[in-house]
C-alpha cells in the first residue's frame, strides 16, 4: 500500500463501513481466545511473562498492524500509517482474578470484549493472561473489523505457529514474514471502473438464476429467505456489555453421529446448536411457533489472494437456513436442517463470486437499517442468530515450545442481533464460543449446557433408530 499525502492512504468501502458504523453500543471488533500449555521445563507461573517479553521483542511491525483511522477529508476515513508502534501498549500482561477458574477467565474476557478499541492507536490488542489453575496461559487477541475479519485474523495467528515443538524462534503475528502488506486493486481508479462494469454484468446475470432457484425452492418449501424469521429475544436492541461462554467437545463424537445419520458434519453441528437454542428459549418461555433461522457466514476468498495477503478484511458472503426449532424430535430436526442447507447451498453454487457478494449484501442490508426496521414493527429480522463453523488444522501447533491447546473465536454482534455462536475444530476438538448481549440474553452460560444436552439427545436418538 503506497502512502499518499501526509502518510494517508484511502480505505476500501468495506473498511470505511466498519469505521463509520461503529458506535458505543456496537463496537466493531472480533477476537480470539487461545490457550497454551507452557513448554516443558518452564517454571510454574513464569510462562506468561516470558511470552510477553518474546512478543514485545518483535519490534518490526507489518503495515497491517501500523494502520489507524483518520478522517481528514469530508468525514470519509483514511488510513494513517504509524511509523512507531508502542508494543508495550498493544501487548499487555494481566492475570485472572480470583482462583483462576475457566469461568473467571471468561468473565474477564467478557469485560475485555465489551470495551471498544482506541482509534488513536492502530486498532488491535493482545492480552497475555496468567493465573489459570490448570497452569495454561491464555491469550486474548482483538482486531478491529476494518483491519481484518475474524477468519483472516485467526489465519494470521496460526501463521505465527509451527508444527515443531522444539522450535523457539517463532515470529509474532505482526511480523512482516507473517502479515504481508495489503493491497487493494479497487483503490486504483481504473480498477474501480473495471470492477463497476463487471459488477453490472454480474448483477444482470444474477436475476434469472435467482428467479429459477427461488421458484424451485419456494414451491417445494425448502428455501429459507431473509425477513421470514420470527421475532425472538435474540433480535433485541443491544448495549455495549457482552457475555462470553465457551466449551470444547471431542470431535470424534460428532463424526460418529455424522457417520451414523449420513448427515454432513456441519449439519450435525447446526442441529446441536438448534437443539440448544430451542431448549434455552423454552426455558425462557420465549420459543416462537415458527422455526428460527441462522445466518451462516461464507468466506468470499478461502485462499490467500495476492491482492489481499494473509491478513486484511476479505469480506464474507451469507446464506440463511432454517434451524427447525419448531420440531421436537432431534432426527427429524436434523433432516429438515440438512434439506435447508442443501437447497441453499445449491443456489450459492449456481452464483459466481461477484453474484454471491451482491446477493449477500442485499441479504444483510436490513441489519444496517435496523433502526428503521424497529420503527416498522411488522418487518421481521433478516435472521435470528449467526452460526459460524470453521474447520481448523488437524496437527498440533506450537509457539516457541508452548502447545496450542484450544482456540475460541469471539465475533462481534451486529445491530439487532444479540447472540452469535462460533465454532472451530482443531486437533480432535470442537471449540464452541457463545457471545451475547449481557442484558438481552440472560443466563447465557446455560446455552453451553443445552449444547451438551442437545448433542446427547441427538446421539441417543441416532442409536435408537439404528438397526
Amino acid at each position: 500500500m503506497r502512502a499518499g499525502v501526509g502518510g494517508l492512504v484511502p480505505m476500501s468501502p468495506t473498511e470505511a463501513m466498519f469505521v463509520l458504523f461503529e458506535s458505543p453500543s456496537h463496537p466493531m471488533h472480533v477476537a480470539t481466545l487461545t490457550l497454551f500449555d507452557p513448554p516443558r521445563g518452564t517454571a510454574p507461573g513464569a510462562h506468561a511473562a516470558e511470552m510477553v517479553e518474546r512478543l514485545r521483542a518483535h519490534a518490526e511491525v507489518a503495515e497491517l498492524f501500523r494502520k489507524r483511522p483518520s478522517r481528514p477529508l469530508h468525514g470519509y476515513p483514511w488510513w494513517r500509517l504509524e511509523k512507531h508502534i508502542e508494543l508495550g501498549y498493544h501487548v499487555r500482561h494481566t492475570a485472572v482474578p480470583g482462583e483462576g477458574t475457566m469461568a473467571e477467565l471468561l468473565s474477564l474476557v467478557s469485560q475485555m470484549h465489551s470495551m471498544p478499541l482506541d482509534p488513536q492507536h492502530p486498532m488491535w490488542e493482545m492480552h497475555v493472561i496468567e493465573g489459570l489453575t490448570d497452569g495454561r496461559t491464555a491469550v486474548y487477541t482483538k482486531f478491529h473489523l476494518s483491519l481484518t475479519d475474524g477468519a483472516s485474523g485467526m489465519r494470521l495467528l496460526h501463521r505465527a505457529l509451527t508444527v515443531e515443538p522444539d522450535l523457539h524462534d517463532c515470529p509474532a503475528p505482526w511480523s512482516p514474514s507473517v502479515a504481508a502488506p495489503t493491497r487493494h486493486p479497487s483503490r486504483n481508479p481504473r480498477g474501480v471502473l473495471r470492477s463497476g462494469l463487471v459488477t453490472t454484468r454480474e448483477l444482470t446475470a444474477t436475476v434469472p438464476t435467482l428467479i429459477r432457484a427461488g421458484y424451485h425452492g419456494l414451491t417445494e418449501e425448502h428455501l429459507t429467505l431473509p425477513l421470514q424469521s420470527p421475532p425472538t429475544i435474540f433480535n433485541a436492541p443491544t448495549g455495549r456489555a457482552r457475555k462470553v461462554a465457551a466449551r470444547s467437545w471431542p470431535l470424534n463424537q460428532l463424526r460418529r453421529l455424522a457417520a451414523c445419520t449420513g448427515a454432513p458434519l456441519d449439519v450435525v453441528v447446526l442441529t446441536m446448536c438448534a437443539g440448544a437454542l430451542r431448549a434455552y428459549l423454552l426455558e425462557q418461555y420465549a420459543l416462537p411457533e415458527a422455526p428460527l433461522t441462522a445466518m451462516l457466514p461464507v468466506p468470499l476468498d478461502l485462499g490467500e489472494s495476492p491482492s489481499i495477503g494473509p491478513g486484511g478484511n476479505r469480506g464474507i458472503g451469507a446464506m440463511v437456513v432454517s434451524l427447525a426449532t419448531d420440531e421436537d424430535d432431534p432426527l427429524t430436526r436434523l433432516a429438515r436442517i440438512a434439506d435447508s442447507v442443501a437447497h441453499t447451498s445449491g443456489i450459492v453454487a449456481a452464483l459466481s463470486r461477484t453474484q454471491f457478494q451482491l446477493v449477500s449484501a442485499l441479504m444483510l442490508s436490513p441489519i444496517m437499517l435496523d433502526p428503521v426496521r424497529r420503527v416498522l414493527d411488522d418487518i421481521p429480522p433478516p435472521f435470528n442468530v449467526m452460526i459460524s463453523y470453521t474447520p481448523g488444522p488437524t496437527r498440533p501447533r506450537y509457539w516457541n515450545g508452548a502447545h496450542l491447546d484450544a482456540v475460541y473465536p469471539i465475533p462481534t454482534l451486529a445491530r439487532g442481533q444479540a447472540l452469535s455462536i462460533t465454532l472451530t475444530s482443531r486437533s480432535g476438538q470442537l471449540h464452541v464460543t457463545v457471545v451475547g448481549d449481557r442484558t438481552a440474553v440472560p443466563h447465557l452460560h446455560r446455552i453451553i449446557g443445552h449444547l451438551d444436552t442437545a448433542l446427547t439427545d441427538l446421539d441417543t436418538a441416532a442409536r435408537t433408530a439404528s438397526p
